[in-house]
């Protein structure tokens, strides 16, 4: 086995990430350890790997832990594996140029998700080490999609039964139930120390109010989307994360045993960015952007200010510190902003300072020259000396937004919630935000944020974002804010199970040396402890009237909803269909309506991920549908009528020259139908109804009849388009 290995290797033989001297022994040795961990995962899975033609082992020797990428090759495909040495499966990757992706157009998924399981189940079993579990049903992702040709798992390693930090991720593909991809966090390569047998100590009751200290609640009001006036919530403030060590019982700050060990000393950071600013090269492409005229339209572009006004406007304040700045480029372009259109100008300054690009991004309003927002970008330069203080900041600060928002700021104070006030010393930037207050509370939705440059003291960035005729509700009748405490905190579960814990490395031991000089000061461990874990629901916050939890609720991806559905008989196609992504936007599916060529086109194109309601259509939504329509094959442009009602007959077509079935429906003098009414059906149409009766896509009535000419309605469509998708 060991020949045949060796022979198929790609030359230059192994590929090293640490670079070893080189000789015959060491050679040998390599190559042996190459054959001995192929041979520990081809026994693992069970691979007969015969059909590939190539082979190669690259070796990396990490930190804590050697690991050895395998990669087979062939004319038919691809195989790719990470191990340790020890021959554990840390990822997979095996790629056939067989796979058929696409599928028949206009068909349900055939896939069965209990073989998906049952082959993510047996791949584990082979992979994962004694006391290590998953949970499959906990880590499928079971989303509709018409273009379904995986299934996914992703969830957590359980060690011993109990749950861990490590995480994996797996893929089958669905048509032939193979595992296709995995990945596995790697305990020997992240982990320092043994794992803790799962004996725990520590009594829940002892936990809960360490955990429970450390939540908190501000209130606060909010606006939900499409209401008008806000209410007053208890949200959330931002924690650190904590875990009770249940060796010792005590409540642990992870956080801050991070920010004081270390993984890997300093935090690396993008040091073309300066208080969110775009980076150090967004302003160059400015040269190549169309001109205002194309961009806007001659008439969107009537009473904006030029440049030169607008570079005026903006050096007359005086805050953003401009004058050793040179006018770059001004890019004008249409914003939605609160609800309204608006013209902006971007300028774009720049300064050369010790041979390095200082960019400074100011937009204003195009026609009136008002400031809404600055970016900056700068050099990182920890040692640069700050000259100025945050009394001094925050002074400038008041005097910038008191000039450029008037009335709006006095209604503003320092915001607290966080850090409201900080100092970016990577960037030598204070950072400080003013938000919205009434009855003496926040509304954060309403708030100006300032950076000011510790160096200079300009202001280096400034955004903005306030509300317009916004109503407040009355604050009496709230909860207290213990009330609030306990309820938020029934909504999470207290659990037990192996924390990654960073702990000190003794860097004089000398097993550590190359960690020392690569930065690391600490490394992972596992310790036995107890966590809070959020409610899968999604909790934003507690009502501040009846004390209740407010849930973050979405749709699933793909899935519609509609409420005029209980009485009709199309109701189950419409939601199978639906559970796809497949019908009309809006909440209303309108089952007995008469079917328009709109409707059904538009119907269509939701097969295609382009979604749109015929009744309620922005401008140019009927052209996209129409377009993703003719790409199908089922009308010509010419044949665009979107007004025009459909017969049973008209939507049989349709649906069948989508389905690419047209060529054999048009064969003549070789259809007949079992329909009582055939005479009824065109004869360069009875192919059409001949397969769709085939294909249980159309049904006789009582009478036996098709009712060819008969006005076809919204939920026809969806029963023989549900049909005709669910063909064999």
């Amino acid at each position: 086995m060991k020949k045949r290995i060796l022979s198929l290797m790609l030359v230059p033989i192994l590929l090293f990430s640490m670079v070893v001297p080189g000789s015959a022994a060491e050679s040998r040795d390599s190559a042996d350890r190459l054959a001995a961990v192929t041979t520990k995962v081809k026994n693992t899975l069970g691979l007969d790997t015969e059909r590939y033609k190539e082979f190669s082992g690259q070796l990396t020797e990490g930190e804590l832990a050697p690991a050895w990428r395998l990669s087979w090759s062939g004319e038919n495909g691809s195989l790719e594996i990470t191990a340790s040495e020890s021959g554990k499966i840390l990822s997979y990757y095996s790629y056939s140029a067989d796979e058929d992706r696409n599928g028949e157009p206009l068909a349900l998924p055939k896939s069965d998700p209990a073989k998906a399981r049952a082959a993510a189940s047996a791949f584990l079993k082979r992979v994962l080490s004694s006391g290590e579990t998953v949970d499959l049903d906990a880590a499928a992702e079971t989303a509709s999609s018409l273009r379904e040709s995986r299934y996914y798992f992703r969830g957590t390693i359980k060690l011993n039964g109990q749950p861990s930090p490590l995480g994996f991720s797996l893929m089958v593909r669905t048509s032939d139930y193979a595992v296709a991809q995995f990945s596995r966090d790697s305990l020997e390569a992240n982990y320092i120390g043994t794992v803790p047998s799962a004996t725990f100590h520590t009594k829940q009751s002892a936990v809960e109010p360490l955990l429970r200290g450390t939540l908190s609640l501000r209130l606060e009001y909010v606006l939900d989307e499409g209401e008008r006036t806000a209410v007053l919530r208890y949200l959330p403030d931002s924690i650190h994360d904590f875990y009770v060590d249940d060796t010792s019982g005590k409540l642990v700050d992870l956080t801050r045993l991070y920010e004081e060990l270390g993984e890997r000393g300093e935090s690396t950071g993008d040091k073309n960015m300066i208080f969110g600013g775009p980076s150090a090269d967004a302003g160059e492409s400015d040269a190549g952007e169309l001109t205002q005229a194309e961009q806007l339209g001659a008439d969107k572009l009537k009473g904006t200010l030029s440049k030169e006004t607008l570079d005026k406007k903006a050096r007359a304040i005086s805050q953003l510190g401009l004058d050793s700045y040179i006018l770059a480029s001004a890019s004008y372009r249409e914003e939605e902003i609160s609800d309204a259109s608006v013209i902006v100008v971007r300028l774009t300054y720049a300064k050369r300072v010790d041979e390095e690009t200082m960019r400074r991004w100011v937009t204003l309003d195009a026609k009136t020259g008002a400031l809404m927002a600055v970016q900056s970008s700068g050099r990182w330069d920890e040692n640069e000396v700050k000259k100025v203080d945050e009394a001094t900041a925050r002074n400038t600060v008041e005097e910038f937004l008191s000039t450029q928002q008037g009335e709006r700021f006095d209604l503003c104070a320092a915001y607290t919630a966080g850090s409201s006030t900080q100092e970016n010393g990577r960037y030598s930037t204070w950072s400080f935000r003013y938000a919205r207050k009434a009855n003496d509370y926040f509304f954060p939705a309403d708030s100006f944020a300032v950076g000011i440059d510790a160096v200079d003291g300009s202001v280096s960035a400034y955004s903005q974002s306030w509300t317009a005729d916004v109503g407040f509700d009355d604050p009496k009748g709230v909860v207290s804010a213990e009330q609030a405490l306990n309820a938020y905190f029934k909504t999470f579960q207290i659990t037990k199970g192996y924390v990654a814990v960073p702990q000190k490395l003794d860097l004089s031991d000398a097993d550590y040396a190359p960690l020392a000089e690569m930065g690391y000061r600490a490394l992972n461990s596992l310790k036995l402890g107890w966590k809070l874990t959020a409610s899968e629901q999604g909790v934003t916050g507690i009502d501040a009237k009846s004390g209740k939890p407010i849930l973050w609720t979405h749709e699933e991806r793909g899935a519609l909803q509609y409420s005029d559905l209980a009485d009709s008989s199309a109701k189950n196609a419409a939601e199978t269909l639906a559970g796809y992504g497949i019908g009309y936007g809006g909440g209303l599916f309108r089952p007995e309506k008469t079917l328009t060529q709109l409707d059904l086109v538009a119907l269509l194109a939701s097969t295609q991920g382009v979604l749109i309601d015929p009744e309620n259509m922005d401008d140019g939504d009927a052209s996209r549908a129409y377009r993703v329509v003719y790409s199908m094959g089922a009308l010509r442009r010419e044949d665009r009528n979107d007004s025009k009602q459909l017969s049973r007959l008209d939507v049989i077509k349709l649906l069948l020259d989508a389905g690419g079935y047209g060529p054999a429906a048009r064969l003549q003098n070789i259809y007949k139908t079992d329909f009582s009414d055939q005479e009824k059906i065109p004869e360069e149409l009875l192919g059409y109804a001949a397969l769709a009766q085939a294909m249980k896509v159309a049904q006789g009535d009582s009478a036996g009849r098709l009712n060819p000419s008969q006005s076809a309605t919204r939920g026809d469509a969806a029963v023989m388009l549900l049909a005709f998708m669910q063909r064999n």
